[in-house]
């Protein structure tokens, strides 16, 4: 993935009624220190929505961001004194910016009796706070029609650092309305006008600070077994290698973690993140449960690193209750963080574990993770000791996010379970359970995001789409308590398309509460078989078209099997330096199981997979092909037929070569799995077939995949470079999470072939070359959920281009049914 530059400014037309009266003209209070505490009259009055004449909604920096509180808070708690961060993108985003000239609208939800507003300017650090509101005339009214002129004001320029306490703005008399518009009449010389918090004083209220209650935990506090250091646990899963396989134990020496919940294992544990940085190392957590007093974070670069338990319900990682660090709510800190933009952070994984954020850590989270191009979570719990804490799993702390996969995990408590936001790069999420949140089981601000299967047990909101393309895909969603008067997904932004959603106990299954939609949409349900944003889009025939509903499939596991009947490849003197008959010897040897250590192996000749394997696991193995292998168009593996159905390759990473060669060829009627592969050839493809055998694509980046007459199942699908992406030539493709980059054609369906995507993202860089995004022949169907960012001027100018008969049409990126993005697209005559 490629750095990204700032967006550009989406314009937004609004009309408005202006009512003649004297303007009063009035300084902002403003603050000599930073530091010191505003002004405070009324109590904050927060507005229910805002909008704006024009804004960067691809950035997330929509008027909402200055009424949801992001990026500020009471710090520290109950001091009655409320700072704004300077790091726009926390959360993955938390200003407003739009056109110096822009108008903002808020609606307090009732007539207010108003003495002034409360302003937090835009504080962005490194100088960008010169985009901050200077001169502003307000104007009130009680309809939402006729608006009055309440003054003009000169607001205060924000420091652009962290202690920002804002300022009052007193109106000097008081004013009765509901609806408050700004008309921005100059900003401190920035490029664009911003502001970052707004509240409105309460003339009949007097501010005073909040004062601390006693938390009541929503759930009993969660228990786990105590285990013996490698100890299986019954019923679970029992992941183990053998001792060659090069992981690093950190209960072994010179790292001495003790997993048994009584010794301070932090220091050993972020030994072993920082001296295995960056080089592929698993490191292994056996059974036990690991105590922590701080937070551990991934080492250098931040990346290809790999944290692996035995068992999710046996290995656990416990952050001590009370934990200094993670007492305030205001600066949310992960137990786990694994880095941060830009988007270099290949292959990072965590596997089979539990994170317990303990008791009274209202700051915490649970795990702050980033995985680009390839990685992911898998098999997680995180949980709260007592229901506090700020996120479950937070993907939004950092922008630049993804490509990533987050499977079959589970979240309980926390104010919301599961975050993501920003622009780029996708997230994709299977099997995701959420439970007893305080705000949101799931928010998206901004990512292009899918989910599929989501279950939710909570009293509020099971998911908020707030912005980007939210993707919702067969979800259960269970309302307790004070959920009969909410909605089990609040639709507030950005895209959403949601299909199979089942609810029970919600007053609405969703509701569109988008700011000037009007009546705000709602979707009483329970349940409802589809749910778009937008119009769907056709270009041929006159009904839209509600998409392709292919059969779905679960990604086929393998038994893990007994360790002691694996086969590793063994070099001869023989062999010279090419590894390859080493590992085709250990794959004809007979084991169901073949595993490459954690080492580089040099490739000059093609490696079939045959026989009775049945796995073919890489320990975060590195292919390095040899010069001569390069020249030659032949793969790197051959998957033919053999005894065993269901065969599975995983855990491989490849040099980043040019050549004629390629990384596999699926020449076989059995099913193949492709999990968990870094293939980084740059100029050379990752994936052909001549067999009809079924294909399952999960966590996958690689170049240029050929399918021809092949039933496919994809899920965080990364396919990058310039040129046609994917071929699907008379097959049954289905992808949940696609994420391209580069130009040329991403998917071209022909020959009978039949094509869905469900969540997919173009990062659009590079090369521009003359084919459409998407090409579908006459004789083939497809449909799409798909959105497109690019940053450097050059979006794909045909979206789709589509035969039928002796017709072709085509659809241009300035086609107002575009507008970068597809809540669905069928094809169809």
């Amino acid at each position: 993935m490629r750095r990204l530059f700032r967006g550009a400014l989406i314009v937004v037309s609004l009309t408005f009624a202006f009512v003649a009266e004297p303007f009063q003209t009035a300084r902002a209070q403003a603050l000599p220190d930073a530091k010191a505490a505003s002004p405070r009259r009324g109590a904050f009055l927060t507005p229910v929505s805002a909008s704006a004449t024009s804004a960067q909604t691809d950035a997330g920096r929509t008027a909402q961001r200055l009424i949801d509180g992001s990026g500020w808070g009471e710090d520290p708690p109950f001091s009655g004194t409320y700072l704004h961060t300077s790091n726009v993108f926390a959360g993955g985003a938390n200003m407003w910016n739009g056109e110096p000239r822009s108008v903002l609208t808020f609606d307090l939800g009732r007539s207010c009796r108003t003495d002034g507003v409360y302003v937090w300017n835009y504080n962005e650090a490194n100088g960008y706070n010169s985009r901050s509101v200077k001169d502003v005339d307000i104007t009130g009214s009680v309809d939402g029609v006729s608006f009055a002129p309440v003054g003009s004001y000169t607001f205060t320029r924000a420091p652009g650092r962290d202690d920002y306490s804002g300022e009052l703005v007193p109106f000097g008399k008081t004013v009765t309305a509901r609806y408050f518009r700004f008309a921005i009449r100059s900003n401190y010389g920035g490029d664009n006008a911003g502001l970052a918090e707004i509240r409105f004083s309460d003339a009949d209220h007097k501010f005073t600070a909040t004062r601390p209650e006693p938390w009541t935990p929503r759930y009993p506090r969660p228990s786990h077994p105590l285990l013996d250091l490698h100890r299986a646990l019954a019923g679970a899963e029992n992941v183990v290698y053998p001792a060659d396989a090069g992981l690093v134990d950190v209960t072994r020496s010179p790292y001495g973690a003790k997993g048994d919940g009584r010794a301070d294992d932090t220091a050993a544990l972020q030994r072993a993140l920082t001296d295995n940085a960056d080089n592929g190392s698993i490191l292994y957590l056996p059974n036990g449960t690991y105590r922590v007093t701080d937070q551990l974070r991934w080492g250098h670069n931040e990346r290809n690193t790999i944290l692996q338990g035995q068992s999710r319900e046996g290995t656990i990682i416990q952050l001590d209750d009370h934990c200094p660090g993670f007492t305030n709510p205001r600066r949310p800190r992960g137990v786990i963080w694994t880095g941060e933009r830009p988007a270099q952070r290949f292959s990072n994984e965590l596997h089979n574990l539990t994170i317990d954020t303990g008791s009274g850590n209202p700051g915490a989270c649970g795990l702050q993770f980033i995985a680009n191009n390839q990685g992911g979570v898998y098999d997680l719990t995180i949980v709260s000791g007592d229901g506090q804490g700020q996120i479950g799993l937070d993907l939004g702390y950092t922008d630049e996010q993804g490509p990533c996969l987050i499977k079959n995990a589970k979240v309980v408590g926390f104010d919301i379970g599961v975050h993501t936001a920003s622009s780029v790069a996708s997230v994709t999420m299977e099997h995701i359970r959420v439970e007893r949140q305080n705000l949101f089981g799931v928010r998206n601000d901004g990512q292009p995001c899918t989910i599929r299967d989501l279950q939710s047990l909570n009293a509020v909101p099971a998911l908020a789409a707030a912005g980007g393309l939210t993707t919702l895909v067969e979800a259960s969603l269970r309302g307790t308590g004070a959920a009969t008067s909410r909605n089990a997904i609040d639709f507030l932004g950005g895209a959403l398309t949601a299909r199979d959603v089942r609810t029970t106990g919600y007053a609405a299954a969703l509701r569109d509460l988008r700011s000037g939609v009007g009546t705000q949409t709602a979707v009483t349900g329970p349940n409802f078989a589809q749910w778009t944003s937008r119009p769907a889009v056709r270009l041929f025939g006159k009904t839209a078209g509600s998409g392709l509903r292919l059969p779905i499939r679960e990604t086929p596991n393998v038994p893990w099997g007994d360790i002691r009947t694996w086969v590793r490849p063994r070099r001869t003197s023989a062999d010279g330096t090419d590894d390859s008959p080493s590992i085709q010897r250990a794959i004809d040897s007979g084991a169901e199981t073949v595993y490459l250590p954690h080492a580089t192996y040099h490739i000059g000749s093609t490696i079939v997979l045959r026989g009775r394997v049945h796995r073919l696991l890489g320990c975060t193995a590195y292919l390095e092909t040899t010069p001569t292998f390069q020249k030659t168009e032949q793969p790197v593996f051959r998957f033919t037929d053999g005894p065993a159905p269901i065969v599975v390759i995983e855990g491989l990473r490849t040099d980043f070569s040019s050549g004629a060669h390629y990384f596999l060829e699926h020449s076989a009627s059995r099913t193949l799995v492709m999990r968990r592969l870094a293939i980084n050839f740059q100029g050379a493809d990752a994936y052909q077939n001549s067999g009809a055998g079924d294909l399952f694509i999960e966590d996958v980046v690689g170049r240029y995949f050929r399918h021809h007459r092949q039933r496919v199942w994809a899920r965080q699908y990364n396919v990058e470079g310039d040129g046609l992406h994917v071929l699907n030539e008379g097959g049954t493709l289905w992808i949940l999470g696609l994420k391209t980059e580069g130009g040329g054609t991403l998917l071209d369906t022909r020959a009978g072939g039949v094509s869905e995507i469900l969540g997919g993202f173009s990062y659009t860089v590079g090369a521009k070359l003359p084919q459409p995004m998407f090409a579908i022949d006459g004789t083939s169907q497809a449909s799409f959920t798909f959105s497109e960012v690019c940053y450097d001027g050059g979006p794909f100018a045909t979206v789709v281009h589509e035969t039928g008969g002796n017709v072709s049409l085509d659809m241009l990126h300035d086609d107002s049914r575009w507008q970068s993005c597809f809540t669905l697209f069928s094809s169809g005559k």
